[in-house]
């Protein structure tokens, strides 16, 4: 085995390819991250996101956010939101992001994704070591493409989900 970096092992998880989506006070924003199941009952998803990026400030206020699980056919957007920040530009309007109205919750939904979580802050922490702060969302709605498929990163590359592994 290759011995390699501690910040590599931060790496070797498989995640989901995630856009966070929040809205409060008249603004919207948007980032490229992770999310992970926490809970089936009640439904409860954690994401993590730097403490001083615009979506968090957004989340802090709004307590709700919207997990846009990327459809491989999105890889461009996933790329394009990772690498702008939202104090410099409105993403939506930038890359021309389609978007609709949640059903429960402020944050727009990007159009065209595998899935659409709704979720409303449960709980946050923001004093953990590191540069990040933990949101977990109770899932309030959610809908979901039955033909499209996600995308998964892990190694700082991204990957096509494929079929069912068996015994």
């Amino acid at each position: 085995m290759v011995e390699r970096s501690l910040v590599q092992a931060t790496l070797q998880l498989p995640c989901s390819v995630v856009i966070l989506s929040a809205r409060a006070d008249g603004k919207e924003g948007a980032m490229t991250a992770c999310a992970m199941y926490v809970s089936q009952v009640p439904p409860l998803i954690a994401v993590s996101l730097s403490k001083t990026l615009a979506t968090s400030k957004l989340i802090e206020k709004a307590r709700e956010f919207a997990i846009n699980v990327i459809a491989e056919g999105q890889l461009d957007l996933a790329q394009k939101f990772g690498s702008v920040h939202g104090q410099e530009v409105d993403k939506f309007k930038e890359f021309k992001v389609a978007t609709e109205a949640a059903s429960k919750i402020k944050a727009p939904l990007i159009s065209g994704c595998f899935a659409n979580i709704e979720c409303k802050v449960k709980s946050s922490l923001w004093d953990v070591e590191g540069n990040h702060a933990i949101y977990v969302g109770e899932v309030v709605a959610f809908k979901m493409n039955e033909k499209s498929r996600p995308l998964v990163w892990l190694d700082n590359k991204y990957f096509r989900v494929g079929g069912e592994c068996r015994l």
